[in-house]
């Protein structure tokens, strides 16, 4: 993966996956502060699972493509 353009993509497509986490992570944050009930914030952490496991497999996928 030398061509810039690839590499551009997958730095874009790694900082969404990111910042999604992040804002997840702030939600997380504020729905505690606020008391929000359990249920709803269990649904924040979930989507930071997800998006975290979506990371790992991108890279998986990278590591294969590039062998």
């Amino acid at each position: 993966m030398s061509d810039p353009n690839d590499i551009a993509a997958t730095r874009h497509h790694l900082r969404n996956q990111l910042n999604n986490i992040t804002m997840n992570a702030e939600l997380v944050k504020l729905q505690i502060q606020q008391s929000t009930p359990p249920e709803k914030i269990l649904l924040s952490i979930e989507r930071m699972l997800d998006e975290c496991k979506a990371c790992g497999e991108f890279l998986n996928n990278l590591s294969d493509s590039a062998s």
